[in-house]
């Protein structure tokens, strides 16, 4: 981790990674979850996924963790000794990166993570 990561990134979230889902009944399944450090901001804002679609949404996540993905779900803290609706995680609905190699890490990008 980057010494800015390592200063902005002062949180916690718990990330329950997407496996599949039954597309019979709808039941969604989830691997084993993660916690990641990052920094979050609640808002409301309108928003676009990957594909196009609008949303509003609600939080979004910052870390320098390239693990998190599409359809995953993520709550705040450690959380990781729960089911995702108990801790009442948002699934995540779009990822984006950046280049941070202005800041001398030309080999790790950061993410933004929105539900």
């Amino acid at each position: 981790m980057s010494s800015i990561a390592r200063w902005s990134y002062a949180n916690i979230a718990t990330v329950w990674p997407f496996l599949s889902e039954d597309t019979y009944n709808g039941t969604i399944v989830y691997d084993v979850p993660f916690t990641i450090a990052c920094t979050w901001t609640g808002k409301a804002t309108q928003h676009r996924d990957s594909s196009g679609n609008e949303f509003v949404a609600r939080d979004t996540y910052w870390t320098e963790d390239a693990r998190p993905k599409y359809r995953d779900m993520i709550a705040r803290g450690d959380q990781a000794g729960t089911t995702p609706e108990l801790a009442g995680a948002e699934e995540i609905r779009d990822v984006t990166n950046w280049d941070v190699s202005m800041f001398g890490e030309p080999d790790s990008p950061d993410f933004s993570l929105v539900t």
